[in-house]
């Protein structure tokens, strides 16, 4: 009976011992992997812009955007910036209104208030390449700054990967460049016939058309529409990308669409080569919004005026 009990009693001193090991060995492992997260977070990143080379080892928290285009990349990746330069008395375009709130206005995108910016102690400042240069030397004074350009379609789908980057959200920048690139392929199997289009400002009596290879036109032109002008750009606000012309030239290129904003044009409807455009017999001389076709320059602005050019192309075939 002595034998019995000793034998049993000295097995459960060994499952003791066993379990003990099991539970030390576990939480070495918990730590090891919460160390290995930890290291995942802080490995060093090394990001190339257009003034040089951006080292970090943790996520930017506090961001400060000089530009809708920035502004929007980080909205579609679930990001809000400290601070944001607005255009006139425009802080947050009318599209990202819903989206965007609690932001500090840090003034004009041409001359943005570097006090403010100073005062919120950001830890990066996101630039545009141009219309910043003439800044970027106290820029870099107040933080970390990265210059980033805009210029075509294309652009904005780096910009969105290298954001991504910066704020430690590479996954969510891969899907939001997806979902943007399916969109597009999608889109352009539902426009058949290449129709030609042009976006133009009409400002002062004077159209200023953008060219096939800004933004707007590269968008459009990847979607399937056929891009009616590739002039040569001139030096316009920031980069520009667009060319001064009279109506008489618009009435030359004269294409199937044009999308308008600005000014009222209501001054040209009594003008014989306005009555004999392609797009106003066709009733497709159309106003949109400037801050979304022309200044967003985003994921996001891609997106919706890519379902506005849907949405206008469809109701014109009805």
């Amino acid at each position: 009976m002595f034998k019995s009990t000793f034998s049993i009693s000295l097995a459960l001193f060994f499952i003791l011992i066993l379990s003990g090991c099991g539970e030390i060995n576990n939480a070495n492992n918990t730590q090891g992997s919460e160390n290995s997260n930890d290291q995942d977070q802080n490995t060093s990143t090394s990001i190339s812009h257009e003034w040089g080379t951006y080292e970090t080892e943790n996520s930017a928290e506090k961001i400060i955007t000089l530009d809708f285009s920035f502004l929007d990349t980080l909205t579609s990746l679930e990001v809000t910036p400290t601070g944001n330069a607005g255009v006139g008395t425009t802080k947050i375009p009318e599209y990202l209104q819903d989206q965007v709130r609690e932001v500090t206005d840090v003034g004009e995108r041409k001359a943005p208030n570097l006090e403010v910016i100073q005062s919120l102690n950001p830890d990066i400042i996101i630039a545009s390449v141009d219309r910043h240069s003439m800044i970027r030397t106290e820029l870099e004074d107040i933080s970390d700054t990265i210059a980033l350009d805009d210029f075509n379609f294309n652009q904005i789908l780096e910009n969105v990967k290298t954001i991504g980057e910066i704020v430690r959200k590479q996954e969510k920048a891969d899907q939001v460049i997806s979902d943007l690139q399916d969109k597009v392929i999608e889109t352009k199997k539902q426009i058949n016939h290449s129709p030609s289009i042009l976006v133009v400002g009409y400002f002062d009596d004077e159209f200023t058309v953008w060219v096939k290879d800004s933004f707007i036109g590269s968008l459009l032109s990847e979607i399937g529409f056929e891009y009616a002008f590739n002039g040569e750009k001139a030096n316009l606000e920031g980069k520009g990308e667009g060319v001064k012309m009279t109506l008489e030239r618009l009435y030359e290129i004269n294409p199937d669409f044009i999308m308008i904003y600005g000014d009222n044009h209501d001054k040209l409807k009594e003008n014989p080569l306005y009555k004999d455009l392609n797009s106003v017999k066709g009733n497709q001389f159309l106003e949109v919004e400037r801050n979304l076709w022309s200044r967003g320059r985003g994921p996001i602005a891609a997106s919706k005026i890519i379902d506005e050019a849907l949405s206008i192309l469809s109701e014109s075939n009805n």
